[in-house]
């Protein structure tokens, strides 16, 4: 037996006997208090506020003369980023009082990783980077918890970037998974299949191969990747170079046909040498076997933690058809400001609330534009409502409203468990039909699913053109639908879904106010040379990309030349 190997089953050892008995106890005093839930919440509010009343922003708004919910939220108005953006900048530069106490230093900023708009920094607190690991720790131990057989095998995990830059003041600025990988405890480190500075190999072909050739020759148990579309073509692509894959691991080598730096194939030299001939003939016979190389033929029924839910994670109805059927955990709802749900079970893409991390108030999604909007506590939340979700959390924002929303789907004790829906501001309004991101994009997948395709990226613009009627355009590569006919009974079928989940919509194209919806077919790859160069805009690594579902702007629309467009009969 190798020193690696040995030194694994040790760590292995203690991760069963001791890691995973503590998060045990963690998740327990979790729950009880979940009962506890608005006492909870408050205490962080009013000692958070008493900390930061001799602030910039404290001062600002008389934290010192707050002494109850109501004060707050007379002092302090729900904002968007805009509204924090001149104290964040201050902060940037290193004028800290701005938004901490004294004490307090930023060690890091994040930044965030939506699909528009210019990306926005974080700052980071430790106070901050303690809840949002603790939580994680919460999220992780008790999937290890409901799967005991996998502690101890190895993890894939993909992540974003490190080194983004700096402020003004010198602050280094990283994407919060990377950020959170670095943070990992000793014991843990041994288990990941993948190093961080796989994360520096910007193609992004390249990055994935190299990814698999340092995890397909392993027992991999747990994949933790946010973006299940990512994760889809991390398959494909194993397929795709399956025999140089073979011949790597069979030689110990790493393929010359793909960009990685000189510098990094140095560093992964210890990792790739170590060839492995039996694992390459058992992948070889894999093949023969089945025509394929896929994750569920090569990996033992790993966990995926991926997002499930909301219209990031509709494609995680593919996963099966490549990874067989395996234990999915969603991840909840995380951003770049924090971790705000913690999803304990598979195949649900809610959780509790994490009271922890934060003040948390919801605003129902029909209140949200009044001048006054109601604010509720999570205890006061309506079971199967939809509410914008409101933020105070040491990461310096005071009552912001990040835009996401989520449903309420029932409680643990006083805390609402919670399911991300969408973005907020993607809404279609053409004329007051009000078709959300979510509604849409359920409609074309069920219509999808109904004529035995499958949708893969894909976006609705409406649309004013010229003198017809406004109408939504719906962007799709043409290996999504094929053929004029499928085109046709694709549109078909999505109008009449959407017709059936949003009476608004249906009323409009009734009353003829509302064109039929029309079909851009793209040219087959477009979709990742699109992501590929948002990517590059916004400088946040495709790991976490979210691909818009419906984008607002008609403008959009200008970027792509569609191999042919598919109009309905006007009625």
């Amino acid at each position: 037996m190798s020193f690696q190997s040995a030194l694994h089953r040790v760590l292995s050892a203690v991760a069963r006997q001791v890691v995973v008995p503590a998060y045990a106890g963690r998740y327990r005093r979790f729950e009880r208090l979940l009962h506890e839930a608005r006492r909870v919440q408050r205490d962080m509010l009013f000692g958070w506020l008493r900390r930061c009343r001799d602030t910039r922003f404290g001062r600002d708004h008389g934290f010192a003369e707050i002494n109850s919910v109501e004060d707050y939220r007379r002092r302090v108005p729900i904002s968007r980023y805009d509204y924090f953006a001149p104290y964040i900048n201050a902060v940037a530069r290193g004028e800290f009082t701005a938004l901490f106490p004294p004490e307090e230093r930023v060690e890091r900023f994040t930044i965030t990783t939506g699909t528009t708009g210019t990306p926005k920094l974080n700052p980071v607190t430790r106070p901050w980077l303690k809840e949002y690991r603790q939580s994680w720790d919460l999220w992780g131990g008790k999937m290890l918890l409901d799967h005991l057989p996998k502690v101890g095998t190895k993890i894939v995990q993909l992540i974003g970037s490190w080194d983004m830059g700096r402020t003004p003041g010198n602050i280094p600025i990283s994407m919060v998974s990377a950020l959170l990988a670095r943070q990992q405890r000793a014991i843990v480190q041994p288990f990941y299949a993948i190093p961080n500075e796989i994360t520096d190999i910007r193609d992004p072909v390249s990055r994935y191969y190299t990814t698999l050739r340092l995890s397909v020759a392993e027992q991999i148990g747990l994949i933790v990747l946010m973006n299940p579309g990512t994760l889809l073509r991390l398959a494909q692509l194993g397929d795709e170079h399956r025999e140089s894959l073979i011949r790597d691991i069979h030689d110990g080598t790493l393929s010359t046909a793909f960009d990685i730096p000189a510098e990094i194939r140095e560093r992964l030299q210890s990792r790739v040498r170590r060839s492995d001939p039996a694992r390459a003939r058992e992948l070889q016979r894999i093949v023969e076997s089945t025509g394929r190389l896929y994750p569920k033929d090569y990996w033992p029924q790993p966990i995926i933690a991926c997002w499930l839910g909301g219209t990031a994670g509709y494609q995680s109805r593919y996963l099966p058809e490549y990874f067989g059927d395996v234990p999915m955990r969603d991840q909840g709802l995380v951003s770049s400001e924090g971790r705000h749900t913690i999803p304990f079970e598979d195949h649900k893409p809610q959780g509790p609330l994490a009271i922890s991390n934060g003040f948390y108030e919801f605003v129902a999604v029909d209140e949200i534009d009044s001048t006054q909007p109601i604010a509720l506590e999570g205890h006061e939340l309506e079971v199967d409502r939809d509410y914008y979700i409101v933020m105070t959390t040491y990461s310096g924002y005071f009552r912001f409203n990040i835009g996401d929303i989520v449903r309420c789907r029932g409680f643990i004790g006083e805390a609402p468990v919670l399911e991300f829906r969408q973005k907020g501001d993607r809404c279609g309004d053409l004329e007051g039909e009000k078709v959300t991101e979510h509604q849409f994009l359920e409609a074309a997948s069920d219509a999808a699913q109904k004529l035995g395709i499958r949708l893969e990226y894909l976006t609705a613009v409406p649309t004013r053109p010229g003198r017809e009627l406004p109408c939504y355009v719906i962007v799709v590569e043409q290996e999504n639908v094929p053929g004029l006919d499928t085109a046709q009974q694709f549109l078909e079928e999505t109008d009449r879904c959407l017709r059936a989940s949003n009476f608004l919509y249906s009323a409009r194209r009734r009353e003829k106010v509302l064109g039929p919806m029309r079909l851009w077919r793209i040219a087959d790859g477009t979709w990742e040379k699109f992501i590929q160069a948002e990517v590059e805009r916004r400088g946040t690594g495709d790991a976490q990309y979210k691909h818009p579902a419906l984008v607002q702007d008609a403008k959009w629309l200008e970027q792509f030349q569609p191999v042919d467009r598919v109009q309905l009969p006007a009625e």
